[in-house]
Formats: C-alpha cells, structure tokens, sequence
C-alpha cells in the first residue's frame, strides 16, 4: 500500500465515526405513538415488545427488543463519544500516515543528498536526540554499499517508536524528505494561513491526548467532569487532519518525482 492508501484506510474510521453519529444524534428516543403503531405493524412486532425508534433529520431507524440497546445509550452525553473516538482515530491516521510516509521515501533523499541528507534544524536535531548507534553498527556505516539502507532503516525504527503525534511529527518528517518549511508548503497548498492550520491540527491532538490519558475529564477540577464536544468542533478537526495529510503527500510525491529525475540525471552523465 502507497503511503496515501495507509492513510485513508486509517482515516475512513474517523470519517465512519462521524457518519454514525450523525445518523444516531436525536433530541430524545420515541416509544410511543402513531409512527411506532404503524411500524410495529409493518415488523409484525408483538405488542408487549419494546420498539425504540430514532428519528432525525438524516434518518429513521427503529430498533427492536431483542438487540438489547439501553436507551441510554443513545443519549447525546453517550453519544458523544462517537465523537471522541472519531477525534482519536484521525490522529491515529495522522501518525500512521507520517511514519508510512518517511519509511516510503526517507531512501530516495538519502540517495540524492548523501552526506547533507540531515537536516539542519535544531528541533529535528532535538527529536533524534535518543538516536544512538552501537560499535557494530559503526562499522557497518563504513561500508558504502550498506550505508544508506542502514542509515534509513535506522532512522525510520527510531522514528516509528517515537512518537509522531505533534504538529512537529509533520515538520521533522517534511524536512527528513526534502521540504523546505513543511507547514508553509502545506498551508499554501490548502491557501490557508499557516498558523491556523498548525494550531487546529495541535487543538486536535491535545484533544486526542486528553482523551486517551484523562478520558476527556478536567481532572484538576473537583467534579472531573467530562470536557463537552460538538459534532461542528470535531468534524472541523478531522477534516483538517485529512486536507492537511493530503496536501502533505501531493507535496512529497512532487518532491519525489523531481529527487528521482535528479538521481537519473546523475547516473546518465559518464564520471570524470
């Protein structure tokens, strides 16, 4: 699978998630009534048997007695966790996507850039601080033919333990590529400003970090109650998560083709 394909195998979860909260979302649950006599009809349904029927704008569902639904659980507080799911598995995408990503192409830059391949920027210097290589694993960097595929399959195990959930998981990952100022090019790409597009992908995440370590609950407050979340906030912030991945990935696959016809060049002009 392409780079692009992990991501959107990961990301229809989120997208899933939102399109079942949307179906489900109601103002209350109807057990009584002339549309639950005319179905109850319709499903030959005896009349001692709960019907629960959902209704709202986008759908009509009923669900019977035997599937064992509490009627709590269709309640917008339970509901919203549909929510909060979706937010988590967009981030998941988000990571998944990066670390496909740098695994797919980190081969190629290194092929072209050779011994300036690393970046040079302190906050990637920074993250690969725990990168560390062994006696053996020095010797191997000596041999010409291993180096490169060594070097890059170290720096992607390295980057796949670690985590990628941050607006500076796409940065690193853009620069280790080739790309110069990663989240300039993304924005402009999606002709959004740079600061708004890096603070909803980092709200989201702070979001899925929340609820995936506090259960979306202010735990220093004395009630811990559960933070709200709106369908409106979370569609926003999946959606943001799915242009940003995709305008990342027209970007590394324009990068990519012009690496590729820089290495082709090389290899057709005779050494002196």
């Amino acid at each position: 699978m392409t780079p692009r394909e992990v991501f959107q195998d990961s990301f229809r979860i989120a997208e899933l998630l939102l399109h079942l909260y949307r179906l489900l979302d109601n103002e209350g649950i109807v057990t009584q009534g002339e549309t639950v006599t005319r179905l109850r009809e319709l499903l030959k349904a005896e009349a001692d048997e709960q019907l629960q029927l959902l209704l709202n704008s986008v759908f009509l569902g009923c669900i019977r007695e035997e599937a064992g639904v509490p009627t709590a659980t269709l309640k917008p507080q339970s509901l919203s966790n549909l929510l909060r799911q979706a937010v988590v598995s967009g981030c998941t995408a988000y990571e998944t996507y990066l670390s496909s990503l740098l695994a797919e192409h980190i081969f190629t830059v290194i092929e072209l850039k050779q011994h300036e391949f690393f970046p040079n920027d302190p906050e990637v210097a920074k993250y690969f601080d725990g990168l560390s290589f062994s006696i053996g694993e020095a010797f191997r960097l000596l041999s010409q033919e291993e180096r490169a595929v060594f070097l890059g399959t170290k720096i992607v195990t390295f980057v796949q333990k670690k985590n990628l959930g941050s607006v500076a998981g796409l940065k690193t990952v853009g620069l280790l590529l080739g790309l110069d100022e990663p989240w300039n090019q993304v924005a402009q790409r999606l002709n959004r400003e740079t600061k708004e597009v890096r603070r909803l992908v980092n709200d989201c995440i702070e979001r899925r970090n929340s609820i995936v370590h506090k259960a979306d609950r202010k735990l220093e407050e004395k009630g811990m109650e559960k933070q709200s979340i709106g369908y409106a906030w979370t569609r926003q912030a999946v959606d943001t998560i799915g242009h940003v991945c995709l305008a990342l990935d027209e970007l590394t696959v324009e990068r990519m083709r012009q690496c590729q016809e820089i290495i082709e060049t090389r290899k057709e002009v005779p050494h002196v």
